[in-house]
């Protein structure tokens, strides 16, 4: 059974111990709406064995929570407003570290933005791969109409479509624009799911890199301190 850790300090000076999982690769999976995120990250999870961790998934499994942040995220997404990149972040953090017999981690749609990215770099690590889906925007709108169709979401929502893959293009593109090398483009115009054998080819050197490396023999049990508006309680295996 874990342990749990909560202290009050500011949003700014959270602090998560993420040593016990740096060893491990992490990729991107980076493209609009619309683009095939999922169903890419998917294959590529087959492929490599690594934890896919959807951070919208988080973001919802945490407003149903009956703590401080869990009623705050739940108020912006009731507002429609954006969720802070921080608490996004954090999420996440908060998986890896329960998860740290994983291969690696596969981050879905993430990040959104350039701020974002900052963040998971300055606080996590740098990805070993960042999988930029290039779809055009007209069909990645299609696609994303017929997904929220099937989900039941209001009819202006689903109209919007254009308007949301437009924004999060230009998003999408600064964020690739931060990273160089690591940027491997991946045309998702077609079926996804038919990509299997150029995701192997991609993915190839970052599969042999991690089987070179080894687990840290020795790690401590991270501690997780929360703000003082966003307490909550986090189990730490050990």
């Amino acid at each position: 059974m874990g342990c749990f850790y909560s202290r009050r300090i500011l949003e700014d000076d959270l602090v998560y111990d993420m040593s016990p999982i740096r060893h491990l690769p992490v990729i991107f999976v980076n493209g609009v709406p619309g683009a095939g995120n999922q169903t890419v990250a998917e294959t590529m999870a087959s492929i490599t064995g690594y934890m896919m961790i959807r951070p919208g998934e988080l973001i919802r499994e945490e407003a149903v929570k009956d703590t401080a942040r869990g009623r705050m995220v739940s108020d912006k997404l009731q507002a429609q407003e954006d969720i802070s990149e921080q608490v996004t972040v954090d999420l996440i953090k908060e998986t890896m570290l329960l998860n740290q017999d994983a291969k690696g981690y596969i981050l879905v749609g993430f990040p959104r933005n350039p701020r974002m990215s900052s963040i998971f770099n300055r606080q996590v690590k740098w990805p070993e791969k960042i999988v930029a889906l290039e779809v055009d925007n007209e069909l990645a709108a299609a696609r994303l109409q017929s997904k929220l169709s099937e989900l039941g979401r209001p009819e202006s929502e689903i109209n919007a479509a254009r308007q949301i893959v437009k924004q999060a293009a230009h998003k999408v593109k600064n964020v690739h624009k931060r990273f160089g090398g690591h940027v491997v483009t991946l045309d998702s115009s077609g079926n996804p799911k038919a990509l299997a054998n150029t995701l192997k080819e991609i993915l190839s050197d970052t599969i042999e890199k991690a089987q070179k490396n080894q687990a840290p023999t020795t790690a401590s049990a991270p501690a997780v301190m929360t703000s003082p508006d966003l307490e909550t309680e986090v189990e730490i295996a050990t």
